[in-house]
């Protein structure tokens, strides 16, 4: 049995995303990328109670002409990283006015970002560098998230302070351009896709969601390839079946020692997840674990946080699939409220192929699915 989604020929898109994590709510508003703050020298800076740093001032160059707290950089660009990397960047909030600002608040819009500066105060004509961290989640794409400040002054007002972005690409050896295929009504549903790699090893793609991929550039090791896709064929089967049968992933196989599969989230009308559709009782940060290439008979091992579950408890694993078995291996608690739980995937039968499962957690707040991908070589 083909663990696969029965799916269509081929794939892909070539124009640059815009982006987000997968299937985004509201982003920031995008800047232009800039390099995480530059660190700041010891003998001009003295540590706070939360970790920050308090830069004195004459110890730092204020931008002529300011007129409000600023963050240096404000837009912190961390660029290509590992899907599940944890990111930590300083960011200085230089004052400009000769009285100091007190930090009122500091509130982050997503659950991965971790800051702890309220009641701390900024020097005037000085600043203090603030630690932020970005936990990317364990799927591939873009990922933005902001910091909102407010601050208060000598007088007691409240005042809004700046907005504080950061932005990372969560990708493998082998990245997709764009990031995610919209066939969102009226976007075409068919097109065409880069596949590159980012070390610029040449490679080949070796199947597209279990078939044989239809390219347009020359079957032979290349750094990229564009491969095109057709959704309509899908599209006409679910619309008659059921959404089931529509792939919620473009899987690709390639020969790269470091990517043996790499997945790409389809938007379409038929590929919502979901807590797109219902209200779900486990929210995962992400919906798919990649766990590359598994032997015959061995086992792949991946991690997954679930947001808002402090408190509860996973009871149990397990998938339908009778090549596969899921087992727990850990839970342990994470930032803020929530978990890190870390799932054992064992190959129990099967040809040696492409899959993609679906993994039931069990847990005291109710049950739900994500799915995990790989290949069995």
């Amino acid at each position: 049995m083909n663990p696969m989604h029965p799916i269509f020929t081929s794939l892909a898109l070539a124009s640059l995303v815009l982006g987000g994590c997968e299937d985004p709510a509201t982003s920031p508003p995008e800047a232009a990328p800039k390099a995480p703050g530059a660190p700041v020298e010891s003998s001009a800076a003295s540590p706070a109670a939360s970790g920050i740093r308090v830069i004195a001032p004459g110890s730092i160059e204020v931008r002529p002409g300011a007129t409000e707290v600023y963050g240096d950089p404000a837009d912190v660009d961390f660029g290509l990283v590992k899907p599940g990397s944890k990111l930590t960047a300083d960011v200085v909030l230089v004052n400009p006015f000769p009285t100091p600002m007190t930090i009122a608040q500091a509130v982050p819009t997503c659950q991965c970002t971790t800051v702890e500066v309220a009641g701390e105060t900024i020097p005037p004509g000085g600043g203090i560098a603030i630690p932020i961290t970005l936990q990317v989640p364990s799927t591939t794409g873009k990922k933005q998230a902001a910091v909102n400040t407010v601050l208060q002054g000598p007088d007691g007002r409240n005042v809004r302070g700046p907005r504080l972005t950061l932005t990372a690409i969560a990708a493998y050896a082998v990245k997709t351009t764009p990031l995610y295929i919209d066939a969102l009504p009226p976007k075409p549903a068919t097109g065409s896709v880069a596949v590159a790699a980012t070390d610029g090893r040449p490679f080949r793609v070796l199947t597209v969601n279990g078939r044989p991929p239809v390219l347009l550039t020359p079957d032979q090791p290349l750094a990229q390839h564009v491969v095109q896709y057709d959704l309509e064929p899908a599209a006409t089967q679910a619309a008659k079946v059921g959404a089931d049968v529509f792939p919620k992933w473009m899987i690709f196989e390639t020969d790269h020692p470091e990517a043996p599969v790499i997945e790409m989230r389809i938007r379409h009308p038929f590929s919502k997840l979901p807590h797109q559709t219902r209200n779900v009782s486990i929210q995962f940060d992400g919906n798919i674990a990649n766990l590359g290439a598994i032997p015959p008979g061995g086992t792949g091992t991946f991690d997954v946080e679930l947001k808002q579950f402090a408190g509860k408890l996973v009871t149990g694993v397990r998938t339908t699939s009778p090549n596969f078995r899921a087992d727990l291996v850990e839970q342990i608690e994470g930032a803020g409220d929530r978990v890190r739980v870390r799932v054992a995937v064992t190959n129990v039968g099967g040809a040696g192929n492409v899959f993609m499962i679906p993994i039931t957690f069990d847990t005291t707040a109710g049950s739900e699915v994500m799915y995990a991908t790989g290949v069995i070589r």
